[in-house]
């Protein structure tokens, strides 16, 4: 159990310490890719989720209104399925922005499809604050 929890911990430093470095230029705008995206939901599906995330169904990098990224659960009634798209800005402030907006829309899919909760910002979506602080990142609205 120790030596589990051990790995754990080197795992979430060796992942914050990416972090910190990919995020050292906090400035310098940020274009989103798949590879990027898909990385990173591999290493927060790892700390923050403990592997219990499937993959989004599809990933979309297109403009949105007033949306940094959002999860979108698309339902087929006469399947009785439901798929979620992932769907992300082209760009961002910078790459601080995008890790945060990324890792917003996985408590969305975990809240939906692990917890079979609504996916809204309640009390559930906010019990992610301390794990984002351990990374680094901020977990908001």
């Amino acid at each position: 159990m120790n030596k589990i929890k051990n790995q754990n911990r080197r795992i979430i430093i060796r992942v914050k310490k990416k972090i910190l470095k990919d995020t050292e230029f906090s400035d310098k705008k940020y274009t989103a890719t798949y590879k990027d995206i898909k990385k990173y939901f591999k290493y927060f599906n790892k700390i923050l989720f403990k592997d219990k995330l499937n993959s989004f169904n599809d990933i979309q990098i297109k403009r949105l209104g007033k949306a940094s990224g959002q999860c979108v659960e698309n339902i087929s009634y006469t399947k009785g399925t439901s798929f979620f798209v992932l769907e992300m800005m082209p760009k961002y402030k910078n790459k601080t922005e995008f890790l945060n907006t990324l890792s917003h829309e996985m408590v969305h899919l975990w809240q939906q499809t692990v917890m079979k909760d609504t996916g809204n910002h309640n009390k559930l979506f906010f019990s992610f604050k301390p794990r984002f602080k351990k990374l680094n990142l901020t977990l908001s609205l």
